[in-house]
């Protein structure tokens, strides 16, 4: 057996997110309706047959990873190299006040290219090789079939987007099941950004 499926799964919701401020390596924990969601993902997930969890360190995403494996009764896996993409300056302020404080780091950061490394921080590409590695070690499992990864947007979509050549435009929100499934040798996304949890 060997690991054929994979959940992605963007934390619940934080200040920051209802803020539109940058987090990256900051510790913010979730807030209420980021508990709230994350017991409705973790009610839904009781019946999906999982393996293993594997989570950012994060406390947001290691929070939402705790309620599901509460109710799972699985333990957390931490893994560094699952965190989200270190924003450096740019951390706490929202994106106009980036623009504002910033101006020529954040046309940089704008421009999308992957090398350039926000001061302080780290640069897409540094997010693209740790996470290819976590993904590497954590799908050669020969002894799992279905294991969870609990993170980021930003981090997995720098992911996705090294692993695809096309994305669904549609936005991670909080809580959101991302799901890849191995086809013979290659993998393939069968669900994007479904939150079939949210009762809303």
């Amino acid at each position: 057996m060997s690991v054929r499926r994979v959940l992605f799964i963007r934390h619940g919701q934080t200040d920051f997110n209802r803020e539109r401020r940058l987090q990256g390596a900051m510790p913010v924990p979730l807030n209420e309706c980021g508990r709230s969601q994350s017991r409705s993902l973790a009610e839904y997930l009781n019946a999906v047959p999982i393996d293993a969890i594997y989570s950012s360190p994060r406390s947001r995403a290691l929070e939402t990873a705790q309620i599901i494996g509460e109710i799972l009764g699985q333990t957390v896996r931490q893994d560094e190299r699952l965190a989200e993409i270190a924003f450096g300056d740019f951390e706490g302020h929202t994106f106009a006040e980036v623009e504002a404080r910033f101006p020529v780091a954040f046309r940089k950061w704008q421009s999308g290219f992957r090398p350039y490394r926000v001061p302080g921080g780290e640069s897409r590409l540094d997010a693209q090789r740790r996470m290819q590695a976590a993904w590497d070690d954590i799908t050669s499992k020969s002894e799992l079939e279905t294991v969870a990864l609990v993170g980021h947007s930003s981090a997995m979509m720098i992911l996705l987007a090294s692993m695809f050549a096309q994305l669904p435009d549609k936005p991670m929100k909080n809580t959101s099941i991302t799901t890849l499934e191995r086809f013979e040798d290659i993998w393939q996304i069968s669900a994007f950004a479904e939150v079939p949890h949210d009762v809303k």
